[in-house]
């Protein structure tokens, strides 16, 4: 795919993305791929399972678009992308440790169709057999499916950033501030982590200065968050950036996994590059209605999103751009956009993006590791590394906050 024409977009709603969806008892973010679908020629959605992609598939139908929604299969709008496997956080022996877990039919090559399109819940959509035929039809050659042996080096990078405190640390401070924004709590409190070894070295335990018991019950007792959740957190956005990476596309992503991605790639090109940074930000306000509010509401309609899309070239053209990009301009596209689609009264919205949004990299070439490296995982962070600037110019929606990974990686240079 061309460079920063596609977008991965993680649909499901969890502790780490979305939770406030998750706690109002709505298991995908339809909002985030409408947002996307505006400012990506082509979006690829991730749903964690046949149930999402079901109720992804019912938004259409409900929205009275499933001839919209074969349309964006047929013309390589909308793709789809699928781990045939689960990454979490197992308890064994007092200890949480991150796993891939593939069972026999999941590893079976091109497994998709009899996985999610034969199971019951799509067939609930489609009750006759020849819609369902369509229905594999506009599937086929439309769906990336990966399998756990892929991503080996993610999840072991996953594993050694359990072990070090600092990384914990800031983690879990990314979903205690979505928490206390979510509740409008104030300022949340500063998160501290200390990793206690087994007396033979065996085993490491995370200790907080935080009450999970009491961050799960401010984030809802749907989300289910526990001392687990972190760990399953780091192995997902660990895989999503190893995704987007060999796709060569960018990342639509809800807070507070943003967050989790935009450290792993700043540690990654600090750690291995001597030029030093690249990874920047774009933050603003735009005359433009917060689209996923109101598309999750209910209250704006796919025909109108496609209305939108067909308005928004030159937010496109801009992402597109490799050499200066204007970062003013892209402000300036999404009040005209909303000008002329009729939406100027729609209210204002924060614009965040980061990535490699100031033009071409700078030294695309692995230098060697920098100063110590935070949780180790060194040959994930060496090859990501190597795709950063070179293979794949990364562009990711959602909020960050830059200076708690500078101030980490400072510490241990």
């Amino acid at each position: 795919m061309s460079g920063n024409s596609s977008v991965l977009v993680p649909i499901e709603s969890w502790a780490y993305a979305s939770p406030s969806l998750r706690n109002s008892d709505k298991s995908i973010d339809i909002g985030l791929f409408a947002e996307a679908l505006i400012c990506y020629d082509t979006v690829i959605v991730n749903p964690s399972n046949q149930n999402q992609l079901a109720e992804f598939i019912n938004w259409f139908i409900k929205n009275g678009a499933l001839n919209d929604f074969y349309m964006l299969l047929s013309e390589g709008i909308l793709k789809f992308y699928e781990y045939s496997f689960l990454s979490t956080a197992i308890m064994k022996n007092g200890e949480y440790s991150i796993w891939n877990i593939q069972d026999t039919l999941q590893e079976e090559p091109n497994s998709f169709e009899s996985r999610y399109l034969y199971h019951s819940s799509i067939e609930e959509l489609f009750p006759k057999a020849r819609h369902r035929r369509h229905l594999y039809s506009v599937f086929k050659d439309n769906v990336f499916e990966v399998k756990s042996e892929e991503f080996g080096p993610a999840i072991e990078n996953a594993r050694e950033d359990y072990k070090n405190p600092r990384r914990n640390a800031l983690i879990l401070q990314s979903f205690v501030d979505e928490v206390y924004r979510m509740n409008s709590l104030g300022k949340p409190p500063e998160v501290e982590a200390s990793v206690v070894k087994s007396p033979d070295g065996s085993k490491h335990n995370l200790k907080f200065n935080v009450d999970f018991l009491e961050l799960n019950q401010l984030a809802g007792s749907k989300v289910n968050f526990h001392l687990g959740t972190p760990l399953t957190a780091s192995a997902i956005s660990n895989r999503l950036i190893w995704s987007a990476a060999t796709l060569g596309s960018d990342l639509f992503l809800p807070q507070p996994m943003s967050a989790l991605v935009g450290d792993k790639l700043y540690e990654s090109k600090k750690r291995f590059m001597k030029s030093g940074d690249i990874i920047e930000e774009l933050k603003g306000q735009v005359e433009f209605p917060d689209i996923r509010l109101l598309v999750n509401s209910n209250h704006l309609p796919l025909r109108e999103i496609l209305k939108i899309r067909s308005k928004a070239k030159k937010f496109r053209n801009w992402l597109q751009q490799e050499n200066g990009r204007d970062k003013n301009a892209i402000i300036a596209y999404h009040n005209e956009v909303a000008k002329e689609s009729g939406l100027i009264s729609g209210g204002r919205k924060a614009l965040n993006i980061f990535g490699l949004i100031g033009g071409p990299a700078i030294g695309a070439t692995v230098a060697g590791p920098v100063g110590g490296i935070i949780g180790g995982g060194i040959g994930f962070l060496a090859d990501l590394a190597s795709k950063v600037g070179k293979d794949w110019k990364p562009v990711v929606f959602g909020g960050w906050l830059k200076e708690r990974i500078e101030k980490v990686v400072e510490e241990t240079d």
